[in-house]
């Protein structure tokens, strides 16, 4: 005679899809925050030699340095900040050069890395939701074992199902992790010539005074 399915049974039965529409929310989540940080991140233009406008501070030439910052993709955080350069810091001490400069990169680097933790989180956390997933799905096939005369196929079959949620938090963590890591980089590279061109024209303004 069959036993009755214990409600613990039924249970892990909805927690294991449960912890599935988990997974696929956080999937569609991450790919539009993937969308959204891409397009943002696009519009900042390919990499510029700082060649010119190393020369241009150099010479503390700030009408060039404009025409420079000018050619730049317009939205770019780089022409931001070259223009902040030419036209707002240009008689101003290296205290007050160093204090604009920080609170604009500081501004900007919060606004390129927004929602980047998430993309972290997701990819952190992701394979260990999967996991869970497949412990639920376990339990329910050995609980749905010992509460028949036999079937071992199905009970395979339940615990096949259950590693597939193993595999959906590697497919949702995956992407979100070499997302996170590129969208990194990106920002590095964006922030990076912004600092150099600071230091370039510090040392122009301060070889200048020392003359």
């Amino acid at each position: 005679m069959e036993t009755s399915t214990p409600s613990w049974l039924w249970l892990t039965h909805w927690g294991a899809r449960l912890v599935l529409l988990i997974l696929v929310g956080l999937s569609l989540v991450s790919v539009g925050v993937i969308l959204n940080r891409r397009t943002l991140l696009k519009a900042q233009g390919n990499s510029t030699p700082l060649h010119p406008a190393q020369e241009a501070i150099r010479a503390q030439n700030w009408a060039e340095l404009k025409k420079i910052a000018e050619s730049l993709a317009p939205s770019s955080v780089l022409q931001g900040y070259l223009l902040l350069l030419a036209t707002r810091l240009t008689g101003a001490g290296t205290v007050t050069i160093d204090r604009s400069t920080r609170s604009y990169l500081t501004d900007k680097r919060s606004q390129l890395e927004r929602h980047l933790t998430l993309l972290a989180t997701v990819g952190s956390n992701a394979p260990f939701i999967g996991l869970f997933g497949t412990v639920l799905g376990i339990i329910q096939a050995f609980g749905e074992l010992s509460s028949q005369q036999g079937g071992t196929g199905s009970v395979m079959a339940a615990i096949s199902e259950a590693l597939i949620a193993t595999a959906v938090g590697l497919l949702v963590a995956i992407p979100a992790v070499i997302a996170f890591n590129s969208f990194q980089k990106r920002v590095r590279d964006i922030l990076t010539p912004c600092e150099i061109l600071r230091d370039e024209f510090v040392a122009s303004l301060e070889s200048r005074s020392g003359r």
